[in-house]
Protein backbone atom coordinates (compact mmCIF):
# COMPACT_ATOMS: atom_id res chain seq x y z
CA UNK A 1 0.00 0.00 0.00
CA UNK A 2 2.80 2.41 0.87
CA UNK A 3 4.54 1.89 -2.49
CA UNK A 4 1.30 2.71 -4.30
CA UNK A 5 0.88 5.92 -2.30
CA UNK A 6 4.44 6.97 -3.17
CA UNK A 7 3.70 6.44 -6.85
CA UNK A 8 0.53 8.50 -6.61
CA UNK A 9 2.49 11.20 -4.76
CA UNK A 10 5.09 11.35 -7.52
CA UNK A 11 2.50 11.37 -10.29
CA UNK A 12 0.45 14.08 -8.57
CA UNK A 13 3.33 16.56 -8.55
CA UNK A 14 4.33 15.72 -12.13
CA UNK A 15 0.70 16.18 -13.23
CA UNK A 16 0.51 19.51 -11.44
CA UNK A 17 3.61 20.70 -13.31
CA UNK A 18 2.20 19.47 -16.62
CA UNK A 19 -1.07 21.31 -16.07
CA UNK A 20 0.70 24.54 -15.11
CA UNK A 21 3.04 24.37 -18.11
CA UNK A 22 0.24 23.53 -20.52
CA UNK A 23 -1.80 26.51 -19.40
CA UNK A 24 1.22 28.82 -19.30
CA UNK A 25 2.63 27.74 -22.68
CA UNK A 26 -0.74 28.06 -24.40
CA UNK A 27 -1.11 31.59 -22.99
CA UNK A 28 2.42 32.57 -24.07
CA UNK A 29 2.01 31.18 -27.59
CA UNK A 30 -1.50 32.58 -28.07
CA UNK A 31 -0.51 36.06 -26.93
CA UNK A 32 2.56 36.11 -29.18
CA UNK A 33 4.89 36.64 -26.22
CA UNK A 34 6.94 33.61 -27.32
CA UNK A 35 7.35 32.50 -30.93
CA UNK A 36 6.76 28.75 -30.91
CA UNK A 37 8.23 28.38 -34.42
CA UNK A 38 11.66 29.48 -33.20
CA UNK A 39 11.54 27.10 -30.26
CA UNK A 40 10.53 24.22 -32.50
CA UNK A 41 13.34 25.01 -34.97
CA UNK A 42 15.86 24.95 -32.12
CA UNK A 43 14.48 21.58 -31.01
CA UNK A 44 14.59 20.16 -34.53
CA UNK A 45 18.18 21.29 -35.01
CA UNK A 46 19.17 19.26 -31.95
CA UNK A 47 17.33 16.22 -33.33
CA UNK A 48 19.05 16.56 -36.70
CA UNK A 49 22.49 16.83 -35.08
CA UNK A 50 21.86 13.74 -32.96
CA UNK A 51 20.55 11.77 -35.95
CA UNK A 52 23.65 12.79 -37.93
CA UNK A 53 25.85 11.40 -35.16
CA UNK A 54 27.34 14.73 -34.14
CA UNK A 55 29.58 13.93 -31.18
CA UNK A 56 28.89 17.31 -29.56
CA UNK A 57 25.20 16.51 -29.48
CA UNK A 58 25.87 13.08 -28.00
CA UNK A 59 28.17 14.58 -25.34
CA UNK A 60 25.52 17.18 -24.52
CA UNK A 61 22.94 14.44 -23.98
CA UNK A 62 25.35 12.50 -21.79
CA UNK A 63 26.24 15.55 -19.69
CA UNK A 64 22.64 16.68 -19.29
CA UNK A 65 21.40 13.26 -18.17
CA UNK A 66 24.28 12.78 -15.72
CA UNK A 67 23.74 16.31 -14.35
CA UNK A 68 20.00 15.66 -13.95
CA UNK A 69 20.75 12.49 -12.00
CA UNK A 70 23.30 14.29 -9.82
CA UNK A 71 20.79 17.05 -9.04
CA UNK A 72 18.17 14.48 -8.06
CA UNK A 73 20.65 12.74 -5.79
CA UNK A 74 21.81 16.01 -4.20
CA UNK A 75 18.25 17.17 -3.58
CA UNK A 76 17.40 13.83 -2.02
CA UNK A 77 20.39 14.07 0.31
CA UNK A 78 19.56 17.61 1.37
CA UNK A 79 17.91 18.43 4.64
CA UNK A 80 14.93 19.90 2.80
CA UNK A 81 14.17 16.93 0.55
CA UNK A 82 10.49 16.91 1.58
CA UNK A 83 10.19 20.33 -0.08
CA UNK A 84 12.68 19.93 -2.91
CA UNK A 85 11.32 16.64 -4.30
CA UNK A 86 7.85 18.09 -5.10
CA UNK A 87 9.50 21.13 -6.70
CA UNK A 88 11.71 18.85 -8.79
CA UNK A 89 8.69 16.84 -9.90
CA UNK A 90 6.75 19.99 -10.78
CA UNK A 91 9.74 21.12 -12.86
CA UNK A 92 9.80 17.75 -14.67
CA UNK A 93 6.07 18.01 -15.35
CA UNK A 94 6.59 21.54 -16.70
CA UNK A 95 9.13 20.21 -19.19
CA UNK A 96 6.74 17.53 -20.38
CA UNK A 97 3.80 19.94 -20.65
CA UNK A 98 5.84 22.56 -22.50
CA UNK A 99 7.08 19.98 -25.02
CA UNK A 100 3.57 18.69 -25.62
CA UNK A 101 2.15 22.17 -26.20
CA UNK A 102 5.06 23.20 -28.41
CA UNK A 103 4.70 20.19 -30.68
CA UNK A 104 0.93 20.42 -30.95
CA UNK A 105 1.08 24.15 -31.69
CA UNK A 106 3.61 23.57 -34.45
CA UNK A 107 2.19 20.43 -36.04
CA UNK A 108 -1.38 20.14 -34.80
CA UNK A 109 -2.70 16.65 -34.12
CA UNK A 110 0.40 15.09 -35.72
CA UNK A 111 2.41 16.85 -32.99
CA UNK A 112 0.99 14.40 -30.45
CA UNK A 113 2.70 11.54 -32.30
CA UNK A 114 5.93 13.53 -32.56
CA UNK A 115 5.72 14.22 -28.82
CA UNK A 116 5.28 10.52 -28.03
CA UNK A 117 8.17 9.64 -30.33
CA UNK A 118 10.36 12.27 -28.71
CA UNK A 119 9.92 10.82 -25.22
CA UNK A 120 9.81 7.11 -26.10
CA UNK A 121 11.62 4.72 -25.40
CA UNK A 122 14.51 6.42 -23.60
CA UNK A 123 12.31 8.15 -21.01
CA UNK A 124 11.19 4.75 -19.74
CA UNK A 125 14.75 4.07 -18.62
CA UNK A 126 15.39 7.59 -17.31
CA UNK A 127 12.09 7.64 -15.47
CA UNK A 128 12.82 4.28 -13.88
CA UNK A 129 16.31 5.35 -12.75
CA UNK A 130 15.10 8.67 -11.36
CA UNK A 131 12.03 7.05 -9.83
CA UNK A 132 14.26 4.58 -7.99
CA UNK A 133 16.29 7.50 -6.62
CA UNK A 134 13.19 9.42 -5.54
CA UNK A 135 11.42 6.47 -3.95
CA UNK A 136 14.62 5.54 -2.08
CA UNK A 137 14.79 9.14 -0.89
CA UNK A 138 11.17 9.35 0.21
CA UNK A 139 11.00 5.95 1.86
CA UNK A 140 14.38 6.02 3.57
CA UNK A 141 15.04 2.56 2.15
CA UNK A 142 18.65 1.45 2.54
CA UNK A 143 20.01 -0.38 -0.48
CA UNK A 144 23.30 -2.09 -1.14
CA UNK A 145 25.37 0.75 -2.50
CA UNK A 146 27.12 -1.10 -5.33
CA UNK A 147 24.01 -2.86 -6.63
CA UNK A 148 21.84 0.22 -6.28
CA UNK A 149 24.16 2.54 -8.20
CA UNK A 150 24.90 -0.24 -10.70
CA UNK A 151 21.19 -0.45 -11.51
CA UNK A 152 20.80 3.34 -11.75
CA UNK A 153 23.90 3.64 -13.97
CA UNK A 154 22.78 0.78 -16.24
CA UNK A 155 19.32 2.33 -16.67
CA UNK A 156 20.86 5.72 -17.50
CA UNK A 157 23.26 4.21 -20.03
CA UNK A 158 20.48 2.26 -21.75
CA UNK A 159 18.41 5.44 -21.85
CA UNK A 160 21.27 7.41 -23.39
CA UNK A 161 21.92 4.72 -26.00
CA UNK A 162 18.24 4.64 -26.93
CA UNK A 163 18.04 8.45 -27.06
CA UNK A 164 21.09 8.72 -29.31
CA UNK A 165 20.33 5.83 -31.67
CA UNK A 166 16.69 4.71 -31.62
CA UNK A 167 15.06 8.03 -30.76
CA UNK A 168 17.05 9.93 -33.39
CA UNK A 169 15.87 7.51 -36.10
CA UNK A 170 12.26 7.64 -34.91
CA UNK A 171 12.24 11.44 -34.89
CA UNK A 172 13.77 11.55 -38.37
CA UNK A 173 10.96 9.29 -39.58
CA UNK A 174 8.23 11.32 -37.86
CA UNK A 175 9.68 14.62 -39.09
CA UNK A 176 9.77 13.20 -42.62
CA UNK A 177 6.17 11.98 -42.39
CA UNK A 178 4.85 15.21 -40.88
Amino acid sequence: MRKRNQGVYLLFWIGLGMAAATIGANRMFASGLVDYRLLYEYLQEGWRNTAAGDWKSVCRILLVRVAETAVIELLCRSRFHRLSVPLLLIWAGCGIGMSLVLMTWHQGFWGLFVFLASIFPHQLFYGTAWGILLIKCLSGYEARRRRFWGAVTALLLFGILLEVHVNAKMLSFFSFCG
